[in-house]
């Protein structure tokens, strides 16, 4: 429609003013200034949030603390967003789970809160509902490190590098702070991913909580996040919106069952989950307020690029991306940990591991790994833990080549995969 009335403004006023005009400007100026006009008529179909040019435009001007307060957008500090959280029995922090800024910050929320006198509970995306009892030995003080990671299956529970929630959960068990495992478990999504609610198993059916599925603005966000996928593990983008809201269903019953029960009574929880399970307030936010309407506070931490990241321009939300969003600066290269771009599964009763999903574009795809391939060695060793391939991974390092053994349709085969350089 814009690009419609300039050109019916450009025909008007070359018939009736075209003569004036060249007198008064040279040829190509004259074209210039009507370009400019059709684009910026057609700039105003994208929606920018008049907040975004708050945030500073060089990476050197970041400073510790870049938390801005939505809708406005006015520069806070961390005080006042602690008073705000004070406030309320529910605060969501939206991360990047990669980011090491972001676990501080997180860290630095938690220690604040608890020395203001919140009586909190911690809930994390990074645990399942079904490891609770674990949680609760590890938040009494009765696990040592190494026990708690090998019973809660760290490696494959949540394939992130441990070190970056190690004190967040060293801060939990000194203080005594109860610990909550808030995600589904990996299979039931995983088989809603591919099959959908109506493929799934009656049994299967009976163990999904309460789903709204009629959330069209949460529907049109979450296709961003699905093409950014390039499809993932779902065959059409219904099956993966149906598993992303039963992530975000589940991880709001366990909230709420938790803060119904006696011993959530006069609780507040501090709530830790990728930025798009609470960017919104689509995701887990919505669906908690449904079953428990209780105050609730979010901020979202996000690493700063040159590019505006979809989040940001998102134009089909009624409500602010959050109550807060702090900018933080990108990882350091030299932590960057190299990856082959696979997804892994651990079977029980069985050695090996098996590749779930490949990311398109990754080193695995270029290399020829394929869903289905178990791995068996990498770099002559036996593999059983997907620990044992980040430990190689870490010790090649970047630009170099990595020798798998795998076994696919029953023969086995050598691939060599070659990481990328830390440049790329």
């Amino acid at each position: 429609m814009q690009v419609t009335f300039f050109l019916l403004a450009f025909r008007f006023f070359r018939t009736r003013c075209y003569n004036v005009a060249m007198r008064l400007l040279p040829q190509r100026l004259f074209l210039i200034l009507i370009l400019t006009s059709l684009l910026s008529g057609c700039m105003k179909g994208v929606h920018r949030p008049g907040w975004i040019s708050n945030i500073p435009a060089a990476k050197d001007a970041l400073g510790p603390e870049e938390i801005f307060q939505l809708p406005g957008g006015e520069k806070t500090s961390f005080g006042h967003l602690l008073e705000d959280f004070q406030k309320a029995r529910i605060v969501f922090v939206g991360e990047n789970h990669d980011q090491i800024e972001h676990h501080q910050i997180e860290l630095r929320i938690l220690q604040e809160l608890s020395d203001r006198g919140k009586d909190l509970a911690v809930g994390m995306e990074m645990f399942k509902r079904s490891q609770q009892p674990i949680l609760d030995r590890w938040s009494q003080g009765l696990l040592a490190e190494e026990e708690f990671l090998r019973e809660v299956d760290w490696e494959n529970t949540w394939d992130m590098d441990y070190s970056l929630y190690k004190g967040i959960l060293d801060e939990i068990k000194k203080r005594r702070i109860k610990l909550l495992g808030l995600n589904v478990e990996k299979d039931l999504t995983r088989k809603l991913g591919q099959k959908g609610i109506r493929g799934l198993s009656v049994q299967d059916r009976e163990k999904l909580p309460p789903m709204d599925l009629s959330d069209r603005g949460h529907r049109a966000y979450i296709r961003t996040v699905y093409e950014g996928h390039h499809e993932g593990l779902a065959k059409k983008f219904g099956y993966f919106y149906e598993a992303q809201c039963l992530w975000d269903e589940g991880m709001a019953e366990a909230l709420s069952e938790f803060l119904n029960s006696s011993e959530g009574q006069g609780k507040s929880a501090l709530v830790f989950a990728g930025s798009s399970h609470i960017a919104f307030g689509f995701g887990i936010p919505k669906r908690l307020y449904r079953r428990v309407p209780v105050e609730m506070k979010t901020v979202i931490l996000k690493q700063w690029r040159k590019e505006i990241n979809g989040d940001l321009t998102f134009s089909r939300a009624t409500s602010p991306l959050a109550d807060f969003i702090w900018i933080t600066k990108p990882n350091p290269p030299e932590v960057k940990r190299p990856r082959i771009g696979v997804v892994l599964q651990k079977k029980e009763g069985s050695g090996g591991l098996w590749i779930e999903r490949v990311i398109p574009e990754s080193p695995a795809e270029k290399a020829g790994l394929i869903p289905g391939d178990q791995l068996l060695a990498v770099e002559g060793k036996e593999i059983t833990e997907v620990k044992e391939i980040h430990d190689v991974l870490a010790e090649k390092g970047w630009g170099s080549d990595i020798t798998f053994v795998i076994l696919r349709e029953g023969a086995r085969r050598e691939i060599k995969v070659t990481l990328p350089a830390l440049q790329e």
